[in-house]
């Protein structure tokens, strides 16, 4: 399978493939995925440092994989990272103050945005090597599926750990990359360019990364569907009043409505499927119904951010302790490669084929 490519029916039909990991049958597979949403992903990182913070937990210890999308990928490969949510929260609150300025956002309706992307991926950079470092995929602490898209190509682009012996060229990568490439939103930023690919934002196909890791879990770790169970956390469910102008199309009236939708679709989208997959009773959503135009993918003041995931986390804890808690996932050792030094093979694909 070329460059991370992802065929679901393919690869959840698939049985015996090398590399896999004996079938764990009945002992629980747990699945933290985490949708993109820009500036609202600080939503995702408060709810997941209260969680931890009521309850006297460790996220991260509770779950088997972690799939990220966009800023949820930034909040996924901390979390590989070794860092707490509360620690992230605090990154996270800088990074869109940061890359987010109100001045910035002004410059919407200058002839230069025609042309050119409205903040400076320069700026991102630096916010997220203040937070990754050095760091490459390798160093993660768990196992991590980070989606992109392959605008050259055309195609799918899912940036995995080494928990699979086929996987043998992303753990090189320097997370500061995969991050600058998952969150890459079109209009925000320019594509990034890793590892001799162009690639933009993953949620422009998978801002919900569930139906991404479930596949994963199946296809490559060897997971029955009965044994997966999923906590998917999203960047605020803002309602929407979509006026029938809308209805005649046009570039003026859609403009600004278009990418929430598309993001929202995504989400709910991703959703039916994975409760289609595993069962509505292993499949937890998390997230904040509030009216709209409150937030947006580059304005959330973190302030009221943090009181809103305060307010509604209070729901989540009961569920996550009934349905999580309990759990403690078995310790990640890459399967292929040493993170520290070498090079293991000379494979140009992300996984080597059969």
């Amino acid at each position: 399978m070329p460059g991370g490519q992802l065929e679901v029916g393919a690869q959840l039909d698939s049985a015996g493939v090398t590399g896999q990991l004996p079938e764990m049958g009945s002992e629980p597979f747990q699945i933290l995925a985490l949708d993109g949403g820009g500036a609202k992903a600080l939503f995702t990182a408060h709810v997941l440092a209260r969680l931890e913070q009521d309850l006297g937990v460790s996220i991260s210890e509770s779950f088997d994989l972690i799939a990220g999308t966009s800023a949820g990928g930034i909040v996924a490969l901390a979390l590989g990272a070794g860092l707490t949510p509360a620690q992230i929260v605090e990154h996270y609150e800088e990074l869109v103050n940061t890359v987010f300025p109100a001045a910035r956002r002004r410059l919407w309706r200058r002839p230069r945005q025609l042309t050119a992307p409205i903040y400076d991926d320069g700026a991102l950079r630096t916010a997220l090597t203040n937070v990754l470092g050095g760091r490459i995929l390798g160093n993660s602490t768990k196992r991590l599926v980070i989606p992109a898209w392959d605008v050259q190509r055309g195609s799918v682009h899912i940036f995995k750990t080494p928990h699979n012996t086929r996987l043998a060229r992303d753990w090189r990568i320097p997370m500061v990359g995969i991050a600058m490439a998952t969150s890459a939103a079109p209009l925000y930023f320019p594509a990034a360019h890793v590892d001799g690919h162009r690639l933009i934002d993953g949620g422009v196909w998978a801002n919900n990364p569930s139906v991404v890791a479930i596949a994963e879990a199946v296809s490559m770790l060897n997971q029955p569907l009965s044994s997966i169970k999923v906590l998917n956390v999203g960047t605020i469910d803002q309602l929407t009043n979509h006026p029938k102008r809308l209805d005649r199309g046009g570039l003026l009236n859609w403009a600004k409505p278009i990418a929430p939708l598309i993001l929202n679709a995504g989400s709910r989208g991703g959703q039916g499927i994975a409760e289609h997959l595993i069962g509505k009773d292993a499949y937890t959503r998390f997230d904040a119904r509030v009216p709209g135009d409150l937030y947006a993918l580059d304005s959330a003041d973190p302030s009221d951010i943090a009181g809103l995931a305060a307010s509604v986390s209070r729901e989540l804890s009961p569920i996550y302790t009934e349905r999580f808690a309990a759990h403690r996932a078995a310790e990640y050792t890459p399967v292929i490669g040493d993170p520290h030094g070498g090079d293991p093979t000379s494979m140009s694909t992300t996984e080597v084929p059969q």
